[in-house]
Parts: C-alpha cells; sequence; structure tokens
C-alpha cells in the first residue's frame, strides 16, 4: 500500500463518523482541543497542538478516533510537523468482557519515521465500572510496520535507522475518575512488545469545566524505549495546558 493511499484511508477511518453526527445525536461524543505544548527531553521547545476525537456508543459496541496535529517552529522555521491518527472498536459479548482492535498511524515529517503504523487486536476486561469510575484492561496481538526517514535521520534521533516489519504484542490499562461534577481524570498506559523494540507510554490528563461545554485541561505524556543509539535518553516526556471544547 502506498503512503498516499495509507493516509486517505486512515482519514475515512477517523473522519467518517463525523458525518454521521449530524443524523444520530445521543450516542455520539466529541471535543475539540486547542493548546501550548512543552517538550522536555530530547528535545526543548515550545509549540502549538490540536486535537479531534470523537465517540459513538450503542449498546455493546463501542468506537473511539482522535486526530492530533503538532506543529513546532523554532527562530521563525518550521521544526516539527506530526500528524497522528487511532481508532478502536470495542464489542461487549458479555457484561464485563469484550473484544477490540485497534489501527494507530504516525506521520512525521522530520521524525525518525515517516510512517510508523500499529494494527492490533485481542480481549478486553471491564475491572471496574461504576458511574464515576473505570478501569479497563487490554491485551493482543499485532502488526507493527514502520519506514525511517532517511532524509531526516541524525545523531540525536531515537530510533535506529532500520525498516521494521513484525508482529508485537500490546497490552493497554485505561482509568477514569469523575473525581467531582466539574473534574475529570483520564489515564492510560500503553505497552508494545517487539523484536526490534520495546515501548511504554503513559498518559495522564485533568480536565476541569469552566463554563458550559468549555474545560480547561492538563495533562502529561511520558514516553519509554528500551533501545535507543548511544547517548540519548530512554524517555522523553510532554506536558501540556489546552482548552477543551465538548459539543
Amino acid at each position: 500500500m502506498t503512503s498516499s493511499q495509507l493516509n486517505a484511508s486512515l482519514f475515512c477511518l477517523v473522519i467518517l463518523p463525523l458525518f454521521a453526527h449530524a443524523e444520530v445525536d445521543d450516542p455520539w461524543q466529541s471535543q475539540v482541543e486547542l493548546g501550548l505544548q512543552a517538550l522536555a527531553g530530547n528535545s526543548d521547545s515550545l509549540t502549538l497542538n490540536s486535537r479531534l476525537g470523537v465517540n459513538y456508543t450503542e449498546g455493546p459496541y463501542r468506537h473511539t478516533s482522535e486526530a492530533k496535529f503538532l506543529l513546532v517552529e523554532k527562530d521563525g522555521e518550521e521544526d516539527k510537523r506530526k500528524s497522528e491518527l487511532e481508532s478502536q472498536a470495542n464489542y461487549k459479548f458479555d457484561p464485563k468482557r469484550y473484544v477490540w482492535g485497534n489501527i494507530t498511524f504516525t506521520d512525521d515529517k522530520y521524525g525518525p519515521y515517516f510512517e510508523d503504523m500499529i494494527v492490533a487486536v485481542g480481549l478486553g476486561y471491564q475491572a471496574l465500572w461504576r458511574e464515576d469510575l473505570s478501569l479497563l484492561l487490554e491485551l493482543g496481538p499485532g502488526f507493527r510496520y514502520q519506514t525511517p526517514n532517511l532524509d531526516e535521520i541524525d545523531d540525536d534521533d531515537l530510533i535506529l535507522p532500520n525498516d521494521v516489519r513484525e508482529f508485537i504484542a500490546r497490552g493497554q490499562a485505561a482509568l477514569t475518575w469523575q473525581m467531582t461534577d466539574s473534574a475529570l481524570f483520564e489515564g492510560r498506559i500503553t505497552a508494545i512488545y517487539g523484536p526490534s523494540n520495546t515501548s511504554f507510554e503513559a498518559r495522564a490528563a485533568v480536565s476541569t469545566r469552566l463554563i458550559g461545554d468549555l474545560a480547561i485541561k492538563v495533562s502529561t505524556t511520558q514516553n519509554y524505549i528500551n533501545e535507543v543509539p548511544p547517548g540519548l535518553k530512554n524517555r522523553d516526556s510532554i506536558f501540556t495546558v489546552s482548552m477543551v471544547y465538548k459539543f
């Protein structure tokens, strides 16, 4: 599959639910984020970031999609331009268990991989499910496809310049806690194991409603990669403050 075909397919996967929203109101929830981001670790900069999220729930079926865009400028010049898409479908076959399918894709113009895709399926379990608190656990196999950006890769890039086509294992734990009527905590840990590399991503976010459907959100993302070139850090961190509008 060519890069343009892959990008078009993943774009449709994320954007199609938006058109269905006009006909079906109740099962859908959408949100838009726009904020300022500070990066620390192997790079230090200030940037603007944006995110669009869509959730659909109907009976035993649930679909979530999100698209994120990151643009960084240093000294008036473009330094990063990164698009990330993720879409997941869940289907519950009993009160606590469900099957899931997940696809994630990253298009990074200046990063070590200009194409980075993971497709995975598996089983999920509702360890906790209350009105104000939920914990979901997931595990399953998948496939990872990565193509290095040889035009941009240099000594301070995190990933070695190798083509990656491999089977992987993906595990995830997601916690949601409605702390008060206006404050929400969301946490997620994702682990991906493969022959070429093993990575961990931990996200934590607290959002507080300000007025109506407008909220402020503070979040952090910690990424850990076990295999990096000599002299580089295994961990990168991202801290974000953004405004969120839900509709």
